[in-house]
């Protein structure tokens, strides 16, 4: 487990307490694992109109970028969430 997703936890739940109900929180949070891994494969390609525009190199660091956040994001879940 991510130790920010420790500190971020409600006050009133211990650590074990969080961890263990963000380990069985997999089941509901299923959906949005595959959600963002769709999102980041549509953003995984790189088509031939990415470089119709002078600043494609931009273009592309933002999709870098966004694809990074979306594995990051994903890096958060619990594993139980992963099918």
């Amino acid at each position: 487990m991510n130790s920010n997703l420790l500190q971020n936890r409600h006050s009133t739940a211990s650590k074990e307490e969080f961890q263990k109900a963000w380990d069985n929180a997999g089941f509901v949070l299923e959906a949005l694992w595959k959600t963002l891994v769709d999102w980041q494969e549509e953003n995984n390609k790189v088509r031939k109109d990415d470089f119709d525009c002078p600043n494609h190199y931009a273009r592309l660091a933002y999709q870098a970028g966004y694809i990074k956040a979306l594995s990051d994001v994903i890096g958060l879940l619990p594993d139980s969430a992963k099918p």
